[in-house]
């Protein structure tokens, strides 16, 4: 890998716009209160709404309420409904579609180093775009800044 690809990658990593703010599982007395949620969703561990980034492709996948986004070379918001989102035994694997295919998103407990930049995030993450994959990445909660690659 060249200098120039590995300090666009760095910089990629480090011009993330921040997603909205992430809300903690609410405790399971207001889930019995709220109809819309589910008892799963209580119990769950991971980040309801987390950023995957991968390296070689470069996507940016953004799991956010009902919707994955994926952003990359030559794309920019794809936008794939949710149909499932499970956690199960401390992985979640998040299923969407859209017209023209499908992403699979699973998130397991890291830590997870960035191949190119050294960063150290929270989670590990793969993603499968459209039959494709899986592609290997780390991931952060949603709403917090992207860590600071190693060396700086």
């Amino acid at each position: 890998m060249t200098m120039d690809a590995r300090l666009i990658s760095m910089l990629l990593v480090l011009a993330l716009p921040l997603a909205a703010c992430e809300h903690g599982a609410p405790p399971p007395e207001a889930v019995a209160a709220d109809d819309h949620m589910s008892a799963a969703a209580a119990n769950r561990t991971l980040p309801a709404g987390f950023v995957v980034l991968t390296n070689e492709p470069f996507w940016q996948a953004r799991v956010e309420a009902g919707a994955v986004v994926l952003s990359g070379p030559d794309l920019e918001g794809r936008r794939f409904a949710i149909a499932t989102d499970n956690e199960v035994e401390g992985t979640r694997l998040v299923h969407a579609s859209d017209d023209a295919g499908t992403i699979a998103v699973t998130l397991t407990p890291g830590p997870c180093e960035d191949s190119m930049s050294g960063a150290v995030f929270p989670q590990v993450a793969e993603l499968v775009i459209d039959g494709v994959g899986p592609v290997s990445g780390c991931a952060r909660p949603a709403g917090t800044p992207p860590p600071a690659p190693s060396g700086l």
